[in-house]
């Protein structure tokens, strides 16, 4: 038999961890924080087990469901995938009882996380939120839910510290994972090589969800059609990670139809930041991407849509005048939106069109994109959220 002292050494040397993450970008996140929980923490035997995808695998985690059965766009496609949610959240649960997991990690998702945050606390166990809901832009009543239940609110926008702070919660800013990979990837600190005689490349960003990509993708390719005809362009459609090429071809392929359009596009397949980083200008989706965007100093228009019925129904919740995230990072609109009845190609073009020609007006966006970047700060967002977490959770361990 094991003496008591050994027992007890060997189970303050064992913790077990539920993180749930519900979209691609998300689990990406959460598995580079998993990796920075344990290298601060070589003395233990973490156990991590939850919702995730590759990358959160590959870190060890035990997955109850991928992510790509939880993700959706609008209240009408949440509600297609209403079952997967109820049954994954019964999962939850069930598996948190009986594991009892020492704290969890609940990562972006918030209709979802914030529910969840709720029966965790209910159950004993104590919550961490990395990456904050987006409670400055809409449905603020939600603060409340946070305050109650949450025990460590991670934000990785420097704006979301003062705003929660404003309705009493104590929230750390751990700086932004998209400049932190970047960084760590280098692309922050090499100057990006002249094209010399090649044309320019404009960069599609149209999303990675099949709905949102259905309905932005033909305004992007009417956009660059216009560009096309006063400037010569390469146009690159970046495929996010997990939207199969199939359905970017088919978008394509009818789009040409319908429009008797002849405009060369390329599919890119890889990782986005490595393309995007090379195109000269972009049509971003709203969304992380236009930090990297930002990040990268890539003169982009901001270009959303969603079905109309969806708009109508959320828009009188949003509680922001401006969608796109450089722009809340600046402080003011240092790139333009083009949301709904605004995503004209015409207006698009014509935007993409001045970038590509005025090389002063370029230099003045890339100035004011690169200023932006300076305020969300040199910190490794993972490296600083997981030593956060090891001081609430593990340092009354030792």
């Amino acid at each position: 038999m094991r003496p008591a002292s050994d027992e007890s050494t060997s189970s303050r040397n064992r913790a077990s961890v539920l993180v749930v993450a519900g979209e691609t970008s998300g689990e990406s996140h959460a598995a580079d924080l998993i990796r920075s929980l344990r290298s601060r923490l070589p003395e233990y035997e973490l156990e991590f087990f939850g919702s995730g995808g590759v990358r959160m695998r590959e870190e060890g985690v035990e997955l109850l469901m991928d992510v790509s059965q939880l993700a959706a766009i609008g209240p009408w496609a949440a509600l297609a995938k209403a079952a997967n949610y109820w049954r994954f959240f019964r999962s939850v649960l069930q598996t948190a009882r009986k594991r009892k997991p020492d704290f969890a990690v609940l990562v972006d998702f918030p209709d979802f996380n914030l529910r969840l945050a709720k029966r965790l606390k209910r159950l004993g166990i104590p919550v961490c939120y990395y990456i904050s809901p987006q409670l400055w832009a809409w449905r603020q009543s939600r603060v409340k839910l946070i305050r109650r239940y949450v025990d460590l609110m991670l934000v990785i926008l420097p704006f979301e510290k003062d705003f929660f702070r404003s309705h009493g919660i104590e929230a750390v800013y751990v700086g932004n994972p998209t400049a932190s990979r970047l960084r760590h990837l280098g692309y922050l600190k090499v100057d990006r090589q002249t094209r010399g005689n090649e044309p320019p490349v404009l960069a599609l960003l149209p999303g990675s969800r099949q709905k949102e990509v259905e309905l932005i993708l033909p305004v992007m390719l009417e956009a660059a059609h216009f560009v096309r005809k006063t400037t010569d362009i390469r146009c690159w459609i970046i495929r996010a990670p997990g939207l199969p090429e199939g359905i970017l071809r088919g978008i394509c392929d009818r789009w040409r139809s319908d429009n008797g359009q002849t405009l060369s596009l390329e599919i890119q397949s890889g990782e986005t930041d490595e393309f995007l980083w090379r195109a000269d200008s972009a049509m971003v989706k709203s969304g992380t991407s236009t930090l990297e965007a930002m990040l990268l100093g890539i003169p982009f228009a901001m270009v959303y849509r969603l079905s109309l019925l969806s708009w109508l129904m959320l828009r009188p919740f949003v509680k922001v005048q401006t969608y796109c995230l450089a722009n809340l990072v600046a402080g003011k609109r240092i790139v333009p939106e083009f949301v709904q009845r605004d995503a004209m190609p015409a207006k698009i073009g014509a935007y993409l069109v001045e970038i590509l020609s005025d090389s002063s007006k370029r230099l003045l966006v890339v100035e004011n994109l690169r200023k932006a970047s300076v305020s969300l700060g040199e910190g490794n967002s993972y490296e600083e959220g997981a030593e956060q977490i090891v001081n609430a959770f593990f340092s009354s361990r030792n």
